[in-house]
Parts: C-alpha cells; sequence; structure tokens
C-alpha cells in the first residue's frame, strides 16, 4: 500500500513539473537566418514561480556577420562583448575574451518559422532548470 501511494505521489509530481505550454519555436537555426542585427524583446524566466513571457525594455542587441564574428551591445549600441559564433546542431556558441582568456557561452536556438523571431535559452556553461528564454527581432 505504501508503494501505491510513493508512485501516486511521484506521478503527481511530475504532472507538477510538466509544462508542455512552454512556447519554444521550432525552426532550426542556420548560419544564414542568423546573420544580421537581433534586438532582444522578450524574457521567459521563472524565479521559483509560474513563469510568464515579459516585455523587455531596452534589450541588448546581437550583430551576427556571415564570416562568423558577433557583437554583444547594449540598447543604444555601445559595444559589450565580441566574438566569434558557431552553430551546432540548433546550439548557437558564442566564443569571446575574459581578461585575454577564452570564454565560451552556450544557447540552444530556434528560429520561429518565417526566421523574424530567434529565441535563445542558456545550455552552457549554466541552464536554467524551470526554464529562461530570451526572444530577440530581428531589426
Amino acid at each position: 500500500m505504501a508503494i501505491r501511494i510513493f508512485v501516486l505521489i511521484f506521478f503527481l509530481f511530475l504532472m507538477q513539473c510538466q509544462n508542455d505550454d512552454m512556447p519554444i519555436d521550432d525552426t532550426a537555426v542556420d548560419d544564414t537566418s542568423l546573420v544580421g542585427e537581433w534586438l532582444l524583446y522578450e524574457s521567459y524566466i521563472s524565479p521559483g514561480g509560474a513563469a510568464e513571457w515579459k516585455d523587455v525594455e531596452e534589450g541588448n542587441r546581437y550583430f551576427f556577420d556571415e564570416f562568423g564574428n558577433y557583437e554583444e551591445t547594449d540598447f543604444n549600441i555601445k559595444i559589450e562583448r565580441r566574438g566569434e559564433y558557431e552553430i551546432k546542431e540548433n546550439e548557437l556558441y558564442l566564443y569571446f575574451l575574459t581578461e585575454g582568456k577564452k570564454d565560451t557561452l552556450g544557447y540552444i536556438a530556434s528560429f520561429n518559422e518565417n526566421k523574424t523571431r530567434l529565441t535563445l535559452s542558456p545550455s552552457y556553461p549554466s541552464i536554467c532548470i524551470e526554464g529562461c528564454l530570451y526572444r530577440f527581432m530581428k531589426e
């Protein structure tokens, strides 16, 4: 009897953690469509409770060129970081220097169907357990 109760509680727990409504774009990222300027306009973050999309005022920008270089700027286009990028199996890797040492950020990346919206979710070196997504629109 105790095993049945444990199994029931376990399945109830799993059902609560499942989030079938998480709005994820599902078109694969490719180098050609990534080239251009992208402005952060929404974030989907859970600080421990339910997550929801929030508008971002004056979001940062990414500029990707066709040669594998990128720049990240603030809203006013002041450069915050620059380096190289690479796409591997729907993951976008950004390589840059921090205090003279090579550093990497990884994101699970996807486009909406017409490739005008880019959705990023951190995957390396840290991940979001309860979900965090960032949406960029192509400028």
